[in-house]
């Protein structure tokens, strides 16, 4: 059985779990890298793996990354390409939510040298810890197929959308609809609110009617709760946002509702709810 060296960046939230799944591979050589050095050491007692500074100099078969932006991902790119941390077919495949210009920079600066793989992540902190994600990976096909078994370690399922670049366009879209659907969702509540209709029996009679979806099923109990610390953040759902209101500026798209919406989770970004989960959107309702 081959073997592959591979690292693994940025054990946040998603990252963490999403390692720990591929540290189970009997033909996994891994390494992990976090820049706050705690989380790592954290990992490292919970999995199977080794820890990796940067300034070494291993080269590996793959190197994934899971970060917060565009700078962590760009201050990453540097130290591998000082490093020489690849091979001819070393495939580098990234699961950040980035900006399209750093896709197409990244795969210019690669091109001849490594395969790279735009491949962003849904399923939120939940569908990383039971290995329940979905990938939107744009690249080489030939690069896609030889990562399906990897990425089949914390994936549901993964699905090669075309040239690179098209991974992003897929998560863009992803989160255009996630934000469309929690701002009826809050519209809903108020509206209930209003009319004092009995919340948790609305929940109960229209969960799996025309109206149902993951974030009403998942999340319409937890904000009837006041309960908002389920993964994925306002302030990373911001950042989102922004990129998907450049790009649909630059193809002369109005998208009026996701810039009303990214507005708000702006607001919320730099405010007490920085660090709750999407479904505070309610709040600026």
């Amino acid at each position: 059985m081959q073997k592959f060296k591979i690292l693994f960046i940025g054990l946040g939230r998603m990252g963490f779990p999403m390692a720990g799944h591929l540290s189970k591979k009997n033909n996994v050589d891994l390494y992990v890298f976090n820049r706050t050095e705690n989380k790592e050491f954290y990992w490292l007692k919970k999995f199977k793996g080794s820890s990796y500074r940067l300034s070494n100099n291993l080269k590996f078969d793959f190197i994934i990354t899971c970060l917060k932006d565009d700078l962590s991902l760009k201050t990453i790119l540097k130290k591998i390409i000082q490093n020489e941390n690849y091979k001819k077919n070393t495939i580098f495949i990234d699961h950040s939510t980035i900006s399209l210009d750093l896709v197409h920079k990244t795969s210019i600066l690669f091109k001849n040298k490594l395969s790279f793989l735009d491949s962003p992540v849904t399923g939120g902190e939940e569908g990383a810890k039971n290995a329940t994600l979905s990938v939107m990976v744009g690249g080489s096909l030939f690069a896609f197929n030889k990562s399906k078994n990897i990425m089949s370690s914390y994936a549901k399922n993964y699905t090669h959308m075309g040239k690179s670049g098209n991974g992003q366009l897929t998560k863009f879209t992803n989160q255009i609809l996630i934000c469309g659907i929690l701002y009826s969702i809050s519209e809903a509540l108020k509206f209930g609110k209003k009319n004092k209709i009995d919340l948790t029996k609305l929940y109960d009679a229209i969960k799996n009617g025309a109206a149902g979806s993951w974030q009403f099923y998942n999340r319409f109990p937890t904000i009837i709760k006041n309960q908002f610390n389920f993964g994925f953040s306002t302030e990373l759902m911001a950042k989102d946002l922004k990129y998907v209101i450049k790009q649909s500026t630059k193809s002369k798209i109005n998208l009026k509702l996701t810039r009303e919406v990214y507005l708000k989770y702006k607001k919320l970004s730099n405010s007490k709810f920085k660090n709750s989960d999407t479904s505070s959107l309610v709040k600026t309702f």
